[in-house]
């Protein structure tokens, strides 16, 4: 699958089949993750790859951080919520934990920011193309002290995002978009 298939077809998957991923491709996905642009070749990107006991304790903390959400976490809701997303959790083969640097230069920050975000579009594509799902996270999890411990982040780092990783359990059907003419100012003069 080229490209510009493999954009027009991805989608966000929740539910996974529970065949594992190969280790040498989600490294094969690792190396298109860090051929993406990246001004002054910083390379502020680092990866935590999650898979087997470790999902269990990545799901343990989503459960945990998911309490946080309701006003009483006691509450047959709120405990609701937190199974799903555990059950959620133990269900994906596996995670890539994108971590960033945090540069002292505002610019240079914003800069790595989106890099490491582009090498997360470039690590979705590629699955994409290999026939895998992926579910990116992003929110108040990233700064979880658990998930830091977890992935051993360094001090001058931090968590961008969080991508679940699997072969899609059912075909998902992308979601409509508006179209980029929409949303696009031609200037010519």
């Amino acid at each position: 699958m080229d490209a510009i298939d493999a954009i027009q077809r991805r989608t966000s998957v929740r539910r996974f089949s529970r065949d594992p991923v190969p280790r040498e491709t989600i490294e094969r996905l690792l190396d298109a993750a860090v051929r993406a642009p990246n001004h002054k070749l910083t390379q502020p990107w680092r990866f935590a790859v999650l898979t087997g006991g470790a999902t269990a304790r990545l799901a343990d903390i989503r459960a945990r951080h998911r309490l946080k959400r309701f006003s009483d976490p006691g509450s047959a809701e709120a405990s609701s919520g937190a199974e799903k997303v555990r059950r959620e959790a133990l269900e994906t083969p596996a995670f890539v934990i994108v971590i960033c640097a945090v540069s002292p230069d505002e610019i240079t920050r914003e800069e790595d920011y989106g890099s490491a975000m582009m090498a997360i579009e470039n690590l979705i594509i590629a699955a994409e193309s290999l026939g895998l799902g992926t579910y990116l996270r992003t929110g108040g999890i990233m700064r979880d002290p658990a998930l830091a411990d977890l992935v051993g982040l360094s001090e001058g780092f931090r968590v961008i995002g969080v991508v679940s990783l699997g072969y899609p359990a059912e075909a998902e059907v992308p979601r409509r978009r508006k179209a980029a003419g929409e949303l696009t100012r031609w200037i010519e003069d």
